[in-house]
């Protein structure tokens, strides 16, 4: 799965970084679920302090080996061990699902409250037919957690959602993303993101990007 960020992932992997970032709100950033540390990594370089942590030990060891510069951790309690008020923007990139699934999410949204100072970023796969068929295709299995779904946690949490947007409409499903096919060569996917780009701009006018897009961010502020 690592090496997958060698090839047009990467690329797309650095565009959600690109989405993130501008709606980070101070310095200090907690990636909550960081996988193999690449967004950690990329907003380190960008002069954020940003940490990673994750339940996976192995994919921690692996990106300390890709990532020797980031700050990357292994935690195993359900409770963050971070004193109050640690950061200022909590990231949950591809990990609201998982707990909203297989966890607690209220009380995992309330601890991640307790350590963040004033935003929370999620971004996760929009669950479209398009997303669930491609799954059933490739016959991947995995959790979901609606826009709609995620918006009502993080206000019962005590955020107050500011911002929402859909992305990704061809550039992520054929770069493969961590377990699909890969259909687009490195070389080719930033003309293929400028591509995406344009169909984005075109579906959001006609409010069809819910409909089609792969992903969804959603950020939220402290009441």
């Amino acid at each position: 799965m690592a090496r997958r960020l060698d090839g047009p992932f990467g690329f797309v992997e650095a565009s959600f970084a690109d989405r993130i970032a501008p709606w980070i709100d101070g310095r200090r950033v907690l990636d909550l679920g960081c996988g193999f540390g690449a967004l950690v990594d990329n907003l380190r370089a960008r002069g954020f302090e940003a940490v990673g942590v994750d339940r996976l030990t192995e994919f921690i060891d692996i990106g300390k080996d890709r990532y020797p510069a980031a700050d990357l951790r292994h935690v195993e309690s359900a409770v963050l061990p971070f004193a109050d008020k640690s950061f200022d923007t909590v990231i949950l990139k591809d990990t609201i699902h998982h707990i909203y699934a297989e966890d607690d999410l209220p009380a995992f949204l309330a601890d991640l409250k307790r350590v963040c100072r004033k935003r929370i970023v999620v971004m996760d796969p929009n669950p479209t037919i398009i997303l669930r068929a491609s799954r059933w295709l490739i016959r991947h299995v995995d959790p979901v957690c609606t826009p709609q779904a995620a918006s009502e946690a993080l206000r019962a949490a005590g955020f107050r959602v500011i911002h929402s947007e859909f992305h990704e409409v061809v550039t992520f499903p054929l770069s493969g993303g961590y377990v699909g096919t890969q259909l687009l060569p490195r070389v080719l996917a930033p003309a293929v993101g400028g591509i995406d780009r344009a169909m984005l701009g075109v579906l959001r006018a006609f409010g069809g990007d819910r409909h089609v897009c792969w992903r969804y961010m959603l950020v939220g502020c402290l009441e």
